[in-house]
């Protein structure tokens, strides 16, 4: 089993980079692998409530489900603090799973993980 962190910049800016993270992260679990998902910049706005119903990459699976899937398996949705107040996103915006986490946590996540950045 490993440990991995999947980084993610991009939402509703980039649809298909922003799925494209929460597949990998659905397939590392599946793989048994350990998984977060640290959310930044833009990508922050996948863990407001009412967002995931219009992201929709080219050719890729639904984002809604893939949020479901991850919510289901409990891999946590760690969301920048700075980068959400900055875009007005509080707490009590996250979906659930979803937890405020600064870059402390980003760079102690990278120094144990296999990093995949999207």
């Amino acid at each position: 089993m490993a440990k991995i962190l999947v980084t993610a910049s991009h939402g509703t800016d980039d649809p298909n980079r922003a799925t494209l993270a929460f597949l990998a992260a659905k397939a590392a679990k599946e793989n048994g692998d350990e998984v977060n998902v640290f959310l930044m910049n833009d990508a922050v706005m996948l863990a407001k409530k009412g967002v995931a119903e219009h992201i929709q990459g080219v050719g890729l699976a639904p984002f809604p489900e893939l949020l479901e899937v991850l919510q289901i398996l409990e891999v946590p949705l760690l969301v920048c603090k700075p980068c959400a107040e900055a875009r007005g996103i509080t707490k009590e915006d996250l979906v659930e799973g979803a937890s405020f986490a600064g870059m402390y946590d980003l760079t102690k996540l990278a120094r144990e993980s296999s990093v995949l950045s999207f």
